[in-house]
């Protein structure tokens, strides 16, 4: 169940990863969403026969039982609470506390604090080898790049994957 300030209407998605999502606008009594669920029940119970003869039955968190960070496995915990953040503990594990705690929400959050921290890491390691080499970069960027670790621009300008502060320091 995904509660969405900006949905003007009950929607429902099946996906691999997910499994069944009902997008449920603030606001909604819960008769309207029973009575939503109740007319759509066939094709529920259809699409998730599907997902399970095709995909097995939907994982609860996408990435698996632990989480890569600094090339150390973390546990991932997930729990409620008054304010966003990601937490990396000493016995390794990753605690995302959310005011609504969804699966989607967690990815969201998770995505921004490994940008945060790949920000912060890559900035330093660049800046520490340029001075080596008299070299500075002019420009630092983290992104969501898919089919590569990072490039350089003519400019100066360099582009990382955030996904880079998931291995191990030494890569």
């Amino acid at each position: 169940i995904r509660h969405s300030a900006r949905a003007r209407h009950l929607g429902l998605w099946v996906s691999a990863d997910a499994g069944l999502v009902l997008t449920v606008p603030r606001g909604s009594a819960e008769g309207e969403v029973q009575a939503f669920l109740a007319r759509h029940a066939r094709w529920i119970f259809r699409q998730l026969d599907w997902l399970g003869r095709h995909h097995g039955h939907p994982r609860s968190w996408p990435y698996g039982p632990t989480f890569p960070f600094a090339g150390e496995a973390h546990r991932m915990i997930i729990r409620q609470g008054l304010a966003s953040e990601v937490r990396r503990t000493e016995a390794r594990e990753l605690l995302l506390t959310m005011r609504h705690p969804t699966i989607e929400g967690a990815k969201r959050l998770l995505t921004r604090w490994l940008k945060a921290q790949a920000t912060q890491v890559l900035g330093e390691r660049t800046r520490e080898r340029g001075a080596r080499m008299g070299l500075a970069a002019r420009r630092i960027y983290v992104r969501n790049l898919k089919r590569r670790w990072g490039s350089c621009w003519p400019g100066g300008s360099l582009s990382f994957s955030y996904r880079l502060v998931m291995a191990p320091p030494r890569i």
